[in-house]
């Protein structure tokens, strides 16, 4: 059924759309093909109680449940700046509306729409949630998710076996978080994996990977036989699906295998066989070095296999392989040591990061504010100078990221170098260490969209609205948290989403453009409180400065501590460093260059800018940070 061939005019009464619904509701199984309906029926109808019930069912279905998480489709800042709206919200569903969905329960034959009505009243608030809820979106769930499968026998609708996928992801999770009785649960996971048909290898994997993930659900007893899903799909030898077979389905075998108690070395041969029909099927000279890739991780997967002949063979063709390789660019592999050592010192961080995530969430990000972590630049400039390179005595010639040969300056080599000793620390320690705080603090649910957003709005100079004149001398308020609350929202509500569904690709496009780029009106705004000039002549005449151009100002060394003024030239002046507000700007990115890690350092430079805040001195404005300006 297409979305677009529904003639909701078809319906003279509510009553009739409900039934209509109800009989394809397996069919529209996305909800904005449900919210699409119930808009184009609302502006349709004349009678005022058919278009507030379908507002309460609009409302209903723009939800998205992604894990045991709930998501509103719209946020915005409310009337008061702390305040983050969301639209729907369940906090305003009051009597009225428990009571429709109650109804709607009640009267409606589709297991599918009673999960749904279940599910978001057990995401109610309290006083509304209750248990009850949660048992029936289960059992109703269990039933939707066996329609499913029937469905798939009958029409083979290749969306099917993803919705039966996701259904089980909700399933089990809300299963877990209620501690319900499992005698159901299990019966149609059995169903799945033993009795429905022609369901194809990911779902059947999916399903595994997710009993893994609760051993107090599932235990080994559970995982009897289901070894054999994993041996007939090797006997297909599918060259096209081993990457995924290879990454993901092997990996849960050899989970499987130990949680049974059987033996895990043969799946580990089988990724070593696997990886030399990689290697096997490279013959281009110039790719060679991918082809020692697969090699020397098909050397790991036979050792770990305790396959001594296997192994031998493969560090044969290993080193056969070696004088073979032409490369356009050059590694430096880390010694083992080395290895252990960053292992160590990640796990090191993780630990810090995790004690850290235990205190008040305000020392979270004061400590993140503080950049006591960053590299200082005394300490980078010494090493920079100190750091000798074969490259220091040829020709070099450098290209931007589009390819275009660039002109290095004289002046610029020098602070070319303090940059890349800057940048090599940031990855070894700072991202890492911001990644374990941030990621995981809004995983755990310590840090969130609105604590950080209340953190900016009372405990930075962000927060504190300044007044600015127009040209007809009328009074303009700007509070920087309106502009920054939509990226910082998204950020969060992604790395929710990433962290509690293997189902969710995150994209950090939205927040990391949005994001930067108001951070250029940010510093000229932190120029302009400072009485910093953030004008300068131009072709077209006077115009406000680029982002790199701020920090060229004299004026700005005396409010920023070097160590400060580095890490902000570094991500964003064009003199060697990251350049993110270019790059973002001019779309130099592609999709894959919008990594997380951005957003982090994003993140880091917001609260470290600000940790400053401003005193009238004798017409001087100077930041509290620094009062020995004053003398």
């Amino acid at each position: 059924m297409k979305l677009k061939e529904i003639n909701t005019s078809q319906f003279k009464s509510i009553e009739e759309l409900y039934s209509f619904i109800d009989q394809n509701s397996f069919e529209l199984k996305k909800n904005y093909e449900l919210v699409d309906i119930w808009v184009r029926f609302r502006n349709q109808t004349i009678l005022d109680n058919e278009k507030q019930k379908s507002q309460w069912e609009i409302d209903c279905f723009n939800f998205d449940i992604k894990s045991n998480i709930l998501f509103s489709q719209v946020y915005s800042e409310g009337k008061n700046l702390s305040e983050i709206r969301k639209y729907p919200d369940l906090n305003e569903f009051n009597k009225l509306v428990v009571d429709y969905i109650n109804n709607r329960i009640s009267k409606t034959k589709s297991s599918i729409l009673k999960s749904r009505y279940n599910h978001l009243l057990w995401k109610c608030p309290n006083g509304i949630k209750n248990t009850k809820y949660a048992i029936e979106a289960i059992n109703n769930y269990i039933i939707s998710i066996k329609k499913y499968c029937i469905l798939f026998k009958e029409n083979k609708n290749k969306y099917i076996p993803f919705q039966i996928g996701e259904l089980f992801e909700v399933l089990i999770i809300l299963s877990n978080e209620i501690k319900s009785d499992t005698t159901k649960l299990k019966k149609i996971t059995q169903f799945i994996l033993y009795e429905a048909e022609d369901l194809e290898f990911y779902v059947i994997q999916g399903i595994l990977s997710d009993m893994l993930e609760y051993p107090k659900l599932f235990k080994p007893k559970d995982f009897s036989n289901t070894l054999t899903f994993f041996e007939k799909e090797l006997e297909k030898n599918i060259l096209s699906d081993n990457f995924i077979f290879l990454d993901e389905y092997l990996s849960i075998a050899i989970k499987i295998a130990k949680k049974i108690g059987e033996d895990h070395k043969k799946w580990h041969n089988e990724k070593g066989l696997v990886y030399l029909k990689f290697a096997e099927q490279i013959t281009n000279k110039e790719s060679y070095w991918i082809k020692q890739d697969y090699y020397a991780k098909a050397i790991l997967e036979f050792k770990l296999a305790k396959n001594i002949e296997n192994k031998k063979n493969t560090e044969k063709l290993y080193s056969d392989l070696k004088p073979l390789i032409k490369l356009d660019s050059f590694s430096i592999p880390f010694s083992k040591e080395v290895q252990e050592k960053l292992k160590r010192h990640n796990a090191n961080l993780k630990k810090r990061a995790l004690k850290l995530l235990t205190s008040d969430v305000d020392n979270i990000y004061r400590h993140i504010s503080s950049g006591l972590f960053f590299p200082d630049y005394q300490t980078t400039l010494k090493t920079s100078k100190e750091t000798k390179s074969y490259l220091n005595y040829i020709t070099s010639i450098s290209f931007d990221k589009n390819k275009n040969i660039t002109k290095e300056k004289v002046k610029n080599n020098e602070l070319k170098k303090v940059y890349d000793v800057y940048e090599n620390h940031l990855h070894e320690t700072v991202i890492p260490y911001l990644h374990f705080i941030i990621i995981l603090g809004i995983k755990s649910g310590n840090l969130t969209y609105k604590n950080f957003i209340n953190f900016l709005l009372k405990k930075t100079w962000l927060g504190k609205t300044y007044v600015q004149y127009d040209l007809g001398g009328n009074e303009q308020e700007i509070n920087w948290i309106e502009q920054l609350s939509p990226s910082i929202i998204e950020f969060f509500l992604q790395v929710q989403a990433w962290c509690n569904s293997k189902y969710y690709k995150p994209s950090f496009i939205l927040c990391t453009d949005s994001f930067t780029l108001k951070m250029e009106g940010i510093f000229r705004d932190f120029c302009s409180r400072s009485g910093i000039p953030t004008s300068s002549d131009k072709e077209k005449g006077m115009q406000e400065i680029y982002l790199n151009n701020v920090f060229d100002n004299e004026i700005i060394i005396n409010y920023f501590d070097e160590d400060d003024r580095l890490f902000f030239n570094y991500l964003f002046s064009n003199d060697g460093g990251l350049n993110l507000r270019n790059n973002i700007a001019h779309c130099f990115y592609n999709t894959k260059d919008y990594h997380p890690d951005k957003m982090l350092l994003l993140i880091a430079v917001l609260l470290r800018l600000g940790k400053y805040d401003y005193k009238e001195i004798k017409d001087e404005i100077i930041p509290k940070s620094y009062p020995h300006l004053k003398e």
